[in-house]
């Protein structure tokens, strides 16, 4: 008997942050639902800003109402408090709630007095925010304008398939965003992005701030030969390029080969 009871593991008395550890290998729908309902220490554990630190909308954002999303981003980032690393969400439908993510998704909103080359260091007990995906959301030049200092622990960054946003944006980004080396920005023409997406602006706004860029998808993008060497010049550590098959006749694969032996260019047909 003795050794039975002693065998029996009182769940409810680990410590919060081993507590902690392990919800976030649980998915949101139990972190939501069933963590709160099983005693008050569970549930005073997943309301902890460790719990968030990581947050995955992705498949409920084609299942919600565009206020049901937005409510339930903003609560999240909220119990986050500061210390979100991971956001994966798509289709924002406005600058506000994107504005609020920036706000409130790290610590430090940019203003810190820092050089960007000790930030890793600065930021490593902090907590903020480094990978953030957004495609398909309806975000504006203007707003990532203004909000891009706040992004400046970002390392990896997709804004696919927002058509509201062109060179200005990217320049922004590549200006305040130092520590970026991932950057998706594929995109396919809609009515939405005609007279907007200026696909050789963003490339030559890519190639003049952003030269410690690692991997780049540009996919779906109308742009030159003379481009693309442009990119390739300006930023030597790419390792990862996902461009059109248009240019594949241009392009000098051999010379490119001998230039960049670690390049890896991922070629699409473009229709």
């Amino acid at each position: 008997m003795e050794e039975e009871q002693s065998e029996f593991r009182h769940w409810d008395e680990l410590l919060p942050d081993v507590l902690g550890l392990i919800f976030t290998n649980l998915s949101l729908q139990e972190l939501l639902t069933i963590i709160p309902c099983v005693c008050k220490s569970w549930r005073k554990t997943v309301r902890d800003p460790h719990c968030w630190q990581d947050i995955d909308l992705d498949e409920w954002s084609c299942r919600w109402q565009p206020h049901q999303l937005d409510r339930m981003l903003r609560m999240l980032v909220r119990r986050s408090s500061g210390s979100l690393r991971n956001l994966h969400v798509s289709g924002l439908k406005n600058d506000s709630i994107f504005s609020f993510i920036t706000e409130k998704g790290s610590l430090f909103n940019g203003n810190l007095d820092v050089k960007w080359h000790f930030l890793p260091f600065a930021f490593a007990s902090a907590g903020s925010l480094q990978v953030l995906r957004l495609p398909h959301s309806k975000i504006s030049d203007s707003i990532v304008e203004q909000t891009a200092p706040r992004l400046s622990t970002v390392t990896f960054l997709d804004l696919s398939y927002c058509p509201k946003i062109g060179a200005q944006a990217i320049e922004a980004i590549g200006k305040h965003c130092k520590l970026l080396v991932t950057l998706c920005r594929n995109i396919m023409y809609s009515p939405d992005s005609a007279g907007k997406v200026e696909a050789e602006d963003e490339a030559n706004a890519i190639a003049s701030t952003m030269p410690r860029l690692k991997q780049l998808e540009f996919a779906y993008r109308c742009i030159s030969t003379e481009c693309v060497l442009n990119l390739l010049s300006c930023c030597p550590q790419l390792v990862h390029l996902k461009i059109d098959e248009f240019l594949s006749e241009k392009l000098d694969h051999k010379f490119l080969k001998e230039k960049y032996p670690k390049l890896e260019i991922l070629l699409l047909y473009l229709v």
